[in-house]
């Protein structure tokens, strides 16, 4: 999201606060045929961009799908460098070391001053484990591979995710990363196929896009969310439109291309401020980029209409600051919800916004218009650069070092935040493919999925424990394999919704072609949604949980149908909110602790009845009790010896998995005795 008018100057002089023509550029350098007019619209329309991502952020509730802001600066981004770029390259002055000058003056001295200041701070504010991922993140940002570490790391949408100021980096990442290659593309096009290159861009975008929506149905959300091959549709849209000739004379009458615009800015405010579909964002996302292109398309011409609401004073300043503010208002917002370990109210989320913007005015003013003035040698500017970037990657080198200074805190604070983020994650190295399906290697050299004796199938609770069934698979001599579909549960006839059905079908179908004979099958017993569908799309009308026993059995029925011996992991009490990171911030910042840190031992067993005497009482199947272990006679703990159990709000956390290890390996041993007699 990072471009915003670079090179895009005029000669006008710099109006203080509200300038009604001046680009985001600062130097006094008329435009030539190569650099297009300056367009307050396009400001405007960042102004519009960065808004929708700051609400969202302060009060999501406020604007659910407002981090679509961040779509439509990709838009304006490809649509702003490629006419930069196509334009020099069909003049023969296309030169690859002046493009990355340029983006260096635009991106790094005001992301490497927001970084420093953002460390000072995170040093006293964050506890030990965050403060190790952000060192991780800022070098991750240096180097313009956010996207990556954060898709590795969290869910942008978790509230984990609330506690990592650079998250919002992970645009950046995608954005640098796109214009590594993209202008060589466009340099090439423009040398050996001009008459092509609208064509290509088009069909590069569609090819974008659709990778997005087939990774969407495949279940890999957070890959189509974070990396560079799903997201550069986005920018490629703007590209396409770039690339389009502007005719001498409007196309259309005046009337029709003011309505064009109008009805683009309605798309786009209706994008980013209403979710239009429960299973995915693509629509909203379509509507956002489709939007922010007719609006554009329609301000070429100099007409009247959306433009002249685009172009009001304020709007444009926000436009001008917006690359400043996008950069510093994540980490007020994060650093403010760490401390008070809450979230915050109107008027503490209304001062934030008010310190952000005065921090993005700051920065624009004296970081990023001097640097990017053409005064400003380019030797200066990579000696700043090149220092910046060297004392931010060692400052962050030496926070990893020094395991994110854990002495500032008391010792039972450490404790229980060691436990913050801990759950499973599959190394990209031990993923394979499982017929239509993703797996993750448990004990398996080969890699075959033909190879596993044990299957482990589910949702995220069956990575939870993947680590201890690899362990325990390891020790039998007996190999395995992870077979999942995350924010899904494992049922082919209710699910959370048609596209969540369809994925488990796919996946359990994969699962009983495989000639291993035991399955474990573990999901998330307290899902938190407003309700299921069954196969013929209607609304299941009992419980969560005997929606869940039923789409359980019948995935159970479809196993054994197939000659697999089932192994069912049972519930356990999950919190439903963050236990080691809200009880370690509270005790490190004499915060009341505001949750339960347990459940009463008979409340969740009168919950889970149904379920434990439906499958307890199936001789047939080996059903494991975790809870038999998370809860004494009183209560389920959700902090237990001063450690918590939970990484997050539902997963337990790695270190505390052993805990459930003989369980676990005795519902193995049983399920594999019985396949290996034949049972």
């Amino acid at each position: 999201m990072a471009e915003h008018g670079a090179a895009l100057e005029v000669k006008s002089a710099w109006m203080p606060l509200l300038p009604p023509t001046t680009p985001s550029g600062s130097s006094a350098r008329a435009p030539d045929d190569l650099h297009p007019a300056y367009r307050p619209d396009i400001d405007g329309l960042r102004a519009i961009a960065v808004s929708a991502v700051v609400i969202f952020h302060v009060w999501r509730d406020a604007m659910p799908v407002g981090f679509m802001g961040v779509d439509l600066f990709f838009v304006l981004s490809g649509f702003l460098i490629t006419k930069i770029l196509w334009r020099e390259s069909i003049a023969d002055r296309f030169s690859i070391a002046r493009f990355y000058e340029r983006r260096i003056r635009r991106i790094m001295p005001a992301l490497l001053v927001m970084l420093l200041a953002t460390t000072v701070g995170a040093c006293f504010v964050l506890l030990p484990v965050d403060l190790v991922g952000y060192g991780k993140s800022v070098v991750a940002t240096i180097f313009f591979v956010a996207n990556i570490y954060f898709w590795r790391d969290t869910n942008y949408f978790s509230r984990t995710a609330e506690e990592k100021p650079l998250l919002h980096m992970w645009s950046l990442g995608v954005e640098e990363q796109f214009y590594i290659f993209f202008p060589f593309v466009i340099f090439l096009l423009a040398k050996f196929w001009r008459r092509g290159a609208v064509a290509a861009v088009l069909v590069l975008t569609i090819a974008s896009l659709a990778l997005n929506v087939l990774a969407v149905r495949a279940g890999l959300t957070f890959p189509a969310f974070y990396l560079l091959p799903t997201r550069a549709w986005e920018m490629g849209a703007g590209a396409f439109l770039a690339l389009l000739a502007t005719p001498n004379r409007p196309p259309l009458s005046r009337p029709l291309i003011i309505a064009i615009g109008v009805a683009g800015l309605v798309m786009v405010i209706v994008g980013i401020a209403h979710r239009l579909s429960a299973l995915s964002d693509i629509p909203n996302a379509l509507l956002v980029v489709f939007g922010t292109c007719m609006v554009i398309w329609s301000g070429q011409f100099g007409i009247a209409g959306v433009g002249r609401l685009l172009a009001l004073r304020p709007v444009v300043f926000v436009g001008l600051v917006s690359y400043s503010l996008y950069l510093w208002h994540w980490p007020i917002i994060v650093f403010a919800k760490y401390y008070l370990v809450r979230e915050v109210n109107l008027i503490e989320g209304s001062l934030l916004i008010a310190i952000m913007f005065a921090c993005a005015v700051i920065s624009w003013r004296y970081v990023e218009r001097p640097v990017r003035d053409k005064t400003f040698r380019v030797p200066t500017l990579l000696v700043w650069t090149g220092a910046g970037a060297a004392i931010n990657v060692g400052t962050a080198l030496v926070l990893i070092a020094w395991q994110g200074l854990p002495w500032r805190l008391n010792e039972s604070a450490a404790r229980i935040n060691a436990a913050v983020g801990t759950t499973f994650r599959c190394a990209v190295s031990d993923h394979v493919v499982v017929g239509f399906s993703r797996g993750c290697k448990l004990n398996l050299p080969s890699g075959d999925p033909a190879e596993a004796k044990v299957v482990l199938m589910g949702n995220s609770h069956a990575l939870m424990y993947a680590p201890v069934v690899g362990s325990i698979l390891k020790e039998k001599g007996l190999t395995g394999l992870l077979v999942m579909a995350n924010r899904c549960i494992p049922s082919a006839t209710i699910n959370f919704n048609e596209n969540c059905r369809r994925l488990a079908e796919r996946y359990i179908e994969d699962v009983v072609r495989l000639p291993a004979k035991v399955v474990v099958v573990s999901l998330n017993w307290s899902p938190e949604t407003d309700g299921f569908v069954d196969q013929y799309g209607k609304l299941f009308a009992g419980t969560k949980e005997q929606a869940l026993t039923a789409g359980v059995s019948d995935t159970i029925a479809r196993l054994e149908k197939a000659g697999k011996v089932v192994v069912l992991v049972g519930p356990i009490a999950v919190p439903g909110w963050d236990v080691a990171s809200v009880v370690s911030r509270s005790l490190a910042f004499g915060r009341p602790l505001e949750h339960p840190d347990h459940i009463s031992v008979a409340d969740f067993r009168n919950r889970y009845a149904g379920v434990f005497e439906h499958f307890g009482g199936d001789p047939s199947l080996t059903l494991v009790r975790p809870d038999k272990i998370q809860c004494d006679d009183a209560h389920c703990h959700y902090v237990r010896d001063g450690r918590s159990l939970f990484a997050d709000s539902n997963h337990i956390a790695q270190a505390e998995l052993p805990l459930f290890k003989a369980a676990l390996a005795d519902g193995i041993s049983v399920a594999v005795r019985w396949a290996d007699s034949g049972r």
